[in-house]
């Protein structure tokens, strides 16, 4: 089946959006103003995330500790949502 106009059209536009999400994230990132959350799911697991006033990356781990060292490895990535730290931060 094809895709018509719109729907092409509709289609960009979302990546597009998501695209402007993801920097604005990591620019959020890199500038200091993420925070993160953890919180216990599904029995002995525990949900990871990194929130930003413009998104958020979420992950999991099996237990706190593994949780805690998802945070500080987040914490002190050169990377984010594929963008590099020296694309915003000029040292």
């Amino acid at each position: 089946m094809r895709e018509s106009t719109e729907q092409r059209n509709s289609r960009i536009a979302n990546e597009d959006a998501g695209a402007h999400t993801a920097y604005a994230h990591a620019e959020d990132f890199f500038n200091g103003l993420a925070t993160y959350e953890i919180e216990p799911s599904f029995g002995t697991s525990f949900s990871v995330k990194q929130i930003t006033p413009h998104g958020q990356l979420s992950g999991w781990a099996k237990t706190y500790e593994e949780a805690l060292a998802k945070v500080e490895e987040w914490k002190s990535d050169d990377y984010c949502n594929g963008y590099p730290k020296h694309f915003f931060i000029k040292e």
